[in-house]
């Protein structure tokens, strides 16, 4: 059977996909809101479907987690937003944090040595300016992954005191085995892009 990685999970849109073909899929979220709204109903319904809820990073820890409550709940993050954020982009209420609270932390190297996943299928990244660390927390099983897709800042910096630029994203990604065939753009201005990736070929 499948394994599939979803980071940054949300309401499960992208995990029920993942889930589609019979594959067994670990959904990360750390905003409790949404696990018991939506994460939660969604695994009753699909037992592949196994939600944890941590956060990842390149520790295991517990730290602050800033929840911005508009929206759909997707901007909330480990990482404070930019201060110039909404001089950028102002037309972007959601861009605010609501409340905050202490969440898990953990490694996928950690995680996958704990679950015993020797492989993952596909991994998806959605971490809120937190998605290089989410590739770098695999350490050495970086090369368990055969494809995915992961967010990377591009046009606009969307949090403070984090890397989490495209171009080091792809070195990264190219520096670990893998080859880049498509980048999509996240939103209209290019803030973010979603950088699709595979293990290269040995043939």
């Amino acid at each position: 059977m499948k394994v599939k990685i979803d980071v940054g999970a949300n309401r499960g849109a992208e995990t029920k996909e993942m889930a589609a073909d019979g594959s067994i899929v670990y959904a990360f979220e750390p905003t409790w809101e949404l696990i018991t709204q939506h994460l939660w109903p969604l695994s009753f319904e699909n037992p592949n479907i196994r939600i944890v809820p941590f956060a990842v990073d390149v520790e295991n820890s517990f730290k602050k987690f800033n929840v911005a409550g508009f929206g759909d709940w997707g901007c909330s993050s480990l990482h404070d937003f930019a201060k110039d954020i909404h001089q950028k982009w102002p037309d972007r209420p959601d861009f605010q944090v609501t409340h905050a609270y202490i969440v898990p932390t953990i490694t996928l190297f950690d995680f996958c040595t704990l679950y015993q996943i020797d492989e993952i299928d596909e991994l998806h990244i959605d971490a809120q300016g937190n998605d290089l660390n989410v590739l770098k927390s695999l350490g050495s099983k970086v090369d368990i992954v055969k494809q995915g897709v992961v967010e990377a800042a591009n046009a606009v910096n969307l949090y403070d005191n984090v890397n989490n630029r495209i171009e080091d994203v792809r070195k990264f990604l190219t520096d670990n085995g893998f080859e880049i065939y498509s980048e999509t753009q996240n939103d209209w201005l290019s803030a973010e892009m979603n950088v699709h990736f595979k293990r290269k070929s040995h043939d």
